[in-house]
């Protein structure tokens, strides 16, 4: 629990991720030996990489893991429409939706460092009226594994689905 999404990735061919500078959130990807400033990164779709030096800032997509349903991840140059670093490859973070299982979840993730996570999760499913909605909300803080390396923050993220017709 509580690693970085490119983690999650390291059993894939072609792809190689760290835990690189010892902070929470400094995960970095590397595909086909292309750095992330080389890899366009999407989730449902939407680039996320920095617009000056197409990094991605793990630390702002923290609590992305507990509404993740699927990555996709293309290796290569790819034909995309979109203005983004894609020489390496794409990935694309597809978070669950009115299509998923309808609940409420909540989770709280103990570790060393004095590192303590809250997570609360909702997912209405789809609603009669076409609709669904999906909103994750997470809390962390600790005092990292090295010295100078704390990590506090809070993430939150609303999906609003519409179904038109089948």
């Amino acid at each position: 629990g509580s690693r970085d999404i490119p983690m999650l990735l390291n059993s894939t061919p072609g792809v190689y991720a760290t835990q690189q500078g010892g902070g929470d959130g400094d995960a970095r990807i590397t595909v086909r030996g292309f750095d992330q400033r080389n890899i366009g990164v999407m989730i449902d779709g939407v680039p996320v990489n920095d617009m000056e030096n197409g990094a991605v800032y793990w630390s702002n997509w923290f609590g992305l893991d507990a509404i993740t349903a699927n990555i996709q991840l293309q290796r290569g140059l790819g034909a995309t429409k979109l203005a983004m670093p894609s020489i390496g490859g794409t990935m694309n973070i597809i978070t669950q939706g009115i299509g998923g299982k309808k609940g409420i979840s909540f989770k709280q993730e103990l570790a060393s460092g004095t590192f303590l996570r809250s997570s609360l999760t909702y997912n209405s499913g789809l609603l009669k009226n076409g609709f669904g909605v999906t909103f994750s909300g997470s809390y962390k803080q600790g005092d990292g594994w090295v010295e100078g390396t704390p990590t506090q923050g809070f993430f939150a993220y609303l999906k609003v689905q519409k179904k038109i017709n089948k």
